[in-house]
């Protein structure tokens, strides 16, 4: 208690370096990716992580594409994404691909798909880390960066493995649920992890045009209700439709994207604290499991030593016995022999 009470007066970056300490002198290993994405936090001047989440097939690449204007990512009737995308502004539109053994290099939009695509990219068999985009009409939300994920859940399970090991990084969350395919049960835990990495949490419900204005209306108090219920949170409610009333729609996610551009260094601040709590509960956590262990161990060495001493205690007890028994059948052997 002590610790936690005093972690949350620390400034981020010595609580960090704090949790880098404790980890490596006591070898939590399983907190080293979220150390390194909260590390990256401390660089000069970064970007909040806009992630768009969710089940295969909710909508996340054609959601991009519609609000950005352009058909960047490439979409289909199956799981597409499987390479991490991100957008953001530039002075003019590029893209870059960065390979995980450390090269780069640029490409037109039309060879996009060529390396985020599971159908010309299988199991990211190209050995892709990311792919970056620039755009100049992302200028208004300038601070920000844009990420399409592969969608969890499908059979294609490294582009699950690649979302979620993404997952440490994320600064503002974006769940996209189809509004065809109503919350899930893997949608809460999806909710719930993502709770540790981020204050902020929203969800989109996609393919509203498949539901009238009741039936949204029922949809949206149902997902509100159903996290309250088993969050004790308030979550916000976007909904968005490609091919239905789409600047109704992106009125608002204007505007809650634009709050989160202009309020770039208090948000930026709010999620850097959140995730260094965070990271520092999960440490306490291990500590505790650790000390529970320790102790449980002195107490089975004691227990041990108590049985090994009853053991020799006993082992007297028996010694003299067996010599008594011995000793009476001796003389019984020798009476029988001389009376033979």
């Amino acid at each position: 208690m002590e610790y936690q009470q005093d972690s949350s007066r620390k400034d981020p970056a010595d609580l960090l370096a704090l949790i880098g300490d404790i980890c490596s002198a006591y070898h939590i290993s399983s907190l080293n990716r979220q150390i390194d994405a909260c590390k990256g936090l401390f660089v000069e001047n970064p970007l909040i992580d806009v992630a768009i989440l969710g089940q295969f097939k909710a909508g996340k690449s054609s959601f991009i594409n519609s609000f950005i204007g352009k058909p960047v990512l490439p979409v289909g009737v199956i799981p597409v994404t499987t390479v991490i995308t991100r957008l953001q502004y530039g002075a003019k539109e590029r893209a870059a691909v960065s390979f995980f053994d450390g090269k780069r290099t640029e490409v037109d939009f039309d060879e996009i798909e060529e390396y985020i695509s599971e159908a010309k990219n299988k199991a990211n068999e190209k050995n892709v880390e990311v792919v970056d985009v620039e755009l100049p009409s992302l200028d208004p939300y300038r601070g920000l960066r844009f990420v399409d994920t592969p969608g969890l859940g499908s059979i294609f399970k490294y582009n699950t493995e690649i979302s979620q090991e993404w997952l440490p990084e994320v600064g503002t969350a974006i769940v996209a649920i189809s509004a065809d395919r109503p919350l899930s049960e893997n949608d809460l835990n999806l909710i719930q992890e993502l709770m540790g990495y981020t204050p902020n949490v929203v969800l989109l419900l996609t393919k509203v045009d498949l539901l009238n204005d009741s039936q949204q209306s029922e949809m949206v108090n149902f997902m509100k209700g159903s996290l309250k219920g088993e969050f004790k949170k308030d979550f916000k409610v976007l909904l968005y439709s490609t091919v239905k009333e789409t600047p109704l729609y992106k009125r608002f996610l204007d505007q809650f994207f634009l709050n989160l551009s202009r309020n770039r260094e208090t948000e930026f601040a709010g999620i850097v604290q959140h995730k260094t709590r965070s990271l520092a509960r999960q440490c306490l956590g291990y500590l505790e499991i650790a000390l529970k262990a320790s102790t449980q161990a002195d107490q089975d060495r004691e227990e041990l030593k108590r049985l090994i001493l009853d053991e020799k205690v006993n082992y007297g007890l028996i010694r003299s016995e067996v010599f008594l028994v011995a000793r009476d059948s001796k003389l019984q052997t020798r009476t029988l022999i001389a009376a033979y």
